[in-house]
């Protein structure tokens, strides 16, 4: 990849990043959302179903949940800096 600005003025590798961040924040809300409406046992595989014990199955998963989501957030932020602060230097 070559690091000449791309024709919005930004280079390639801020675009690249962007996305990469942009991809990681919607699958961590995604994810924090399912956490906090959903029952451990009714979470996706990939989520970490709980069954055992027993008790524990019906309730949710808020720290999880809550982690997720300012990550996610963290994420939006961080895209929204490399985003804007490629355009503002070159104004």
């Amino acid at each position: 990849m070559s690091s000449e600005p791309a024709a919005g003025g930004r280079s390639s590798g801020k675009t690249v990043a962007v996305v990469v961040l942009l991809v990681i924040a919607v699958l961590t809300i995604v994810a924090g959302v399912i956490y906090l409406i959903e029952p451990a046992k009714s979470l996706p595989s990939i989520l970490g179903t709980i069954t055992h014990p027993a008790a524990r199955a019906d309730a949710h998963r808020h720290t999880r949940g809550t982690v997720a989501l300012i990550v996610g957030v963290l994420c939006l932020a961080a895209a929204a800096l490399v985003g804007l602060r490629g355009k503002s230097s070159e104004e």
